[in-house]
Formats: structure tokens, sequence, C-alpha cells
């Protein structure tokens, strides 16, 4: 568990934005709509009198593309839910190291799906941020008692 108040609260906070960034949206969403089209149907006439009509068509469209991947279906999910694991580790054996690995961890995440500012994107930069702060703060650090 880390040593002060302030320390606790970010790794909290950290474990809560991990959770979050693995739900929302990490990839810019690629659909695009491509417009349907009518073809109107034509009458002739021939020289006897006799009309003659051909039907029309109508296309309403349709759209091509893929929406936008939560942290869940990106390579990301390998490396946030890692982090949390590290994140547990961490509380419950007292090592300060490990948060800053996890706030690593979490920030290559970010670079692994690219760089794109979508609201994963950001719940990941904030865990990473407070995931080192919490490791790399000052204080002292107790450990698990046996008893």
């Amino acid at each position: 568990m880390p040593g002060t108040h302030r320390q606790r609260t970010a790794v909290l906070a950290a474990g809560l934005l991990i959770v979050l960034a693995l739900g929302l949206p990490w990839t810019m969403d690629t659909m695009e709509h491509v417009p349907g089209w009518m073809t109107a149907g034509t009458c002739l006439m021939d020289s006897d009198g006799m009309m003659t009509c051909t039907g029309g068509f109508v296309s309403p469209g349709y759209y091509v593309g893929s929406g936008a991947a939560s942290g869940a279906n990106t390579v990301a999910r390998v490396f946030l839910v890692g982090a949390l694991a590290l994140v547990v580790l961490a509380w419950r054996q007292g090592q300060r190291a490990w948060f800053v690995v996890a706030g690593v961890g979490v920030g290559l995440s970010i670079l692994l799906v690219g760089m794109s500012v979508q609201g994963g994107q950001v719940a990941a930069a904030g865990a990473a941020a407070l995931l080192l702060y919490a490791g790399l703060s000052g204080g002292a650090v107790r450990a698990r008692s046996t008893a």
C-alpha cells in the first residue's frame, strides 16, 4: 500500500482510469457513407402508339469502414490489464517501483495504438501520470504486515 494519502488516492484514481480506458474509444471512426441514387423509369412510345415503360431503381446507400474501437478491442488491452495487475501487486506488497513499471506500460499502450487523442487514450495518459506520481514521489512505503 502506498505511504501517503495522496499516493493512495493517485493509485486508486489510476486504477479507475485504466478500467475506464478499456471501455472508451481508442481509434477514430472510419465509417463513410456512400450516398444512394435513383434511376428514374422511362416510357417510350413507338410508331404504332404502343407505350413501353421501364422500371426505376432506387439504392438507399450504405456505410463503408468500421466504427471506433474501444480499449478492450485494441492491442492496448494487454498493457492495460497487465498494468492493472501490477497496480494490485504493488498495492499488496507495498513496492512503489511496480507503480512506475505499470505507468510506463500504460504509456506504451498509448504509443502502440497510435496517438489520436480519443477518450480512452486521454484516460490512459491520466492513469500513467498518476502511477508515475505514486511511484516516484517521496514518502514512506509501508510493507504489508504478515500478522
